[in-house]
């Protein structure tokens, strides 16, 4: 072997184990910075005592808007269909769980939304409630992908 071949060899191995150490080093932050953030919903979770289904009655409570209409009874009669009473309060209590069932819900009524909301001329008005969701519940995906 020639010490030209040589000499890019080690580089090249310098140069992958640098690239390694950077790599890691970031990955290893954003694991710790994704543990914060879950640790930090969980928590808020707990100690607000609040729910998505309770914000959902809440919304309708006021008057009947379409955002009651379209979109909060349609995912409030599926979850009502899916759970008894008690099912229900057991869910309200573990906030994770309601945020899932709560994202079932929305997918399994999606089209009726939609189509809730088009025939009432407010497509906007769907984006909005999303965003609002994500705000408040941050693990929250909307859309399927």
């Amino acid at each position: 072997m020639e010490p030209a071949q040589i000499i890019i060899i080690l580089a090249a191995i310098v140069l992958t184990l640098m690239a390694l150490k950077y790599v890691t080093k970031i990955l290893f932050r954003l694991i710790l910075v994704l543990i914060f953030m879950i640790i930090f919903y969980m928590g808020y979770q707990h100690f607000s005592g609040s729910n998505i289904f309770d914000n959902l009655n809440n919304i309708c409570l006021k008057e009947n808007t379409p955002k009651c209409s379209c979109f909060a009874k349609p995912i409030l009669d599926d979850i009502n269909s899916r759970f008894t009473d008690d099912e229900l309060n057991n869910l309200k209590s573990n906030m994770l769980k309601s945020n899932i069932e709560f994202g079932r819900s929305y997918q399994a009524k999606e089209s009726e939304i939609k189509k809730c909301f088009e025939e009432l001329g407010q497509n906007s008005l769907l984006e909005e409630i999303l965003s609002e969701i994500k705000i408040k519940d941050i693990f929250f995906s909307s859309e399927k992908k």
